[in-house]
């Protein structure tokens, strides 16, 4: 009777396990079907967000190389030539001479000139010391723009048998042009100190420098550093090498109220009496 007992409770254990075995196979078997049916919606537009990539990503790759073929092909092209150069900033020198010394001119590579304008730029305050400074600019597919800043022409010297121009940095370039503007004297064997009174009269206005006609070197032992400088309106100017390019900003004003033609002594001070006057 026990024997019988246990061989039931077994058999019902049993058929309580498959049901609850079969019962989460159904379960399973729901979750599953969902879920296919919910990748199969899905699939068509995953497929279709695949094909958008991948067609931009060949877009981007084929507007790359279009690109790159264009700008090979301009650079080998006669597009890429110079056809127009504008020349700017220059008083003294003819754009030819600027073209010249910058190296930029119709028929150059505009790439190889935009490439190397730093260089060339550089190079042409060697060639043409009148060029103080000079930029480039690209102002279009065939035009370029020289931007310079002259360095300006004072005048002559005479060193011995050779002639220069002075500009205002002090620069002295041998010439065998006539004489014009400032006629600088006296100076042969002081090469050092023509080129301080170079740069210290480059330091005036146009206007008053315009107004010097000669500057001549006299030292004497009172005053080893005294120039001497003509005007063009009759005036005689005592001056400091060292300090004429900052006292001769006085020289307007005090000519203004001279009565006659006289000197103007800018040595130490800054004072003016007439030619012929006993107290100096």
């Amino acid at each position: 009777m026990t024997r019988d007992h246990y061989v039931s409770e077994h058999q019902r254990y049993a058929k309580r396990l498959a049901e609850l075995e079969e019962r989460s196979r159904q379960a399973h078997q729901q979750r599953q079907q969902p879920n296919k049916k919910h990748i199969s919606k899905r699939l068509p537009r995953l497929r279709h967000h695949h094909y958008r990539k991948n067609g931009e990503r060949v877009f981007k790759l084929v507007l790359v190389f279009g690109l790159v073929l264009l700008l090979m092909a301009y650079i080998i092209s006669p597009l890429s030539k110079l056809s127009f150069v504008k020349v700017v900033g220059n008083k003294e020198l003819t754009a030819t001479n600027v073209e010249d010394a910058v190296k930029v001119y119709p028929g150059r590579f505009i790439w190889g000139v935009y490439l190397n304008r730093g260089k060339l730029c550089r190079q042409a305050r060697v060639t043409q010391p009148r060029i103080a400074s000079a930029k480039i600019r690209v102002t279009g597919l065939q035009s370029m723009t020289v931007t310079v800043q002259e360095n300006p022409l004072l005048g002559t010297a005479r060193l011995g048998k050779q002639v220069y121009t002075v500009l205002a940095d002090g620069h002295l370039q041998v010439t065998t042009m006539d004489s014009t503007g400032i006629d600088y004297r006296q100076f042969n064997g002081h090469r050092a100190d023509l080129q301080l009174v170079a740069r210290q009269i480059g330091k005036l206005k146009p206007a008053i420098r315009s107004g010097i006609s000669a500057i001549v070197y006299q030292p004497t032992k009172q005053m080893p550093n005294r120039i001497v400088l003509y005007m063009r309106d009759g005036n005689t100017v005592l001056a400091n090498k060292n300090t004429v390019g900052t006292k001769m900003a006085y020289y307007p004003g005090i000519a203004a109220n001279m009565k006659q033609n006289g000197v103007v002594d800018l040595q130490v001070g800054a004072f003016s009496y007439d030619y012929g006057a006993k107290d100096k």
